[in-house]
């Protein structure tokens, strides 16, 4: 069911944003340097509300598990990419394969690490560290963003094509 939610959530905001960037542009034709920019200001919109999501969503659905206790630590490596370690956690009983966020580590076989969870199973689990207000603010300015930038597309006067030049009349007895 969770992966399903997750699915369903992705299909649905990647429509979202394809509507908001098809109607962007089609009110702007013909194709033009400010068609362009619609199409990143919606990927920059997109990017932004990206940041701060897991922070926004673990404040609101995430519960603390203090004292997961790490039972198994492991070792990937990469020809292409530096080795990186994670850790399996028991959290009462709950199961979790932990990989640290950036700035945290992984930690030997029997120390405590403090988790927030989510409840729904949907974020994963984060750090208590990296759910900051200020990082949650992002989803909020990415939807005011989006807000602005669809009033400026409204408001923006739609560009005429150009005409073209009528075609010029061809004689029935010229292919003969």
């Amino acid at each position: 069911m969770k992966g399903d939610l997750r699915s369903l959530l992705a299909i649905a905001v990647a429509l979202a944003a394809g509507a908001t960037a098809w109607f962007a542009t089609s009110r702007l034709r013909p194709w033009s340097k400010t068609s362009a920019w619609a199409l990143l200001a919606v990927v920059a919109i997109a990017f932004v509300s990206s940041l701060g999501m897991k922070s926004l969503w673990l404040s609101g659905y995430g519960e603390p598990a203090d004292g997961c206790v790490v039972v198994g630590r492991s070792e990937h490596t990469s020809r292409r990419a530096p080795s990186y370690y994670s850790n399996e956690l028991n959290c009462g009983s709950l199961q979790l394969s932990y990989r640290p966020s950036p700035g945290y580590t992984s930690k030997p076989v029997g120390e405590r690490i403090d988790l927030v969870i989510d409840r729904t199973g949907f974020a994963g689990y984060a750090e208590p560290g990296t759910i900051k207000p200020l990082t949650s603010a992002f989803v909020g300015v990415a939807g005011l963003a989006g807000l602005g930038f669809a009033a400026l597309v409204l408001w923006w006067p739609a560009k005429k094509p150009k005409k073209r030049p009528d075609r010029p009349d061809l004689r029935r007895d010229f292919l003969q």
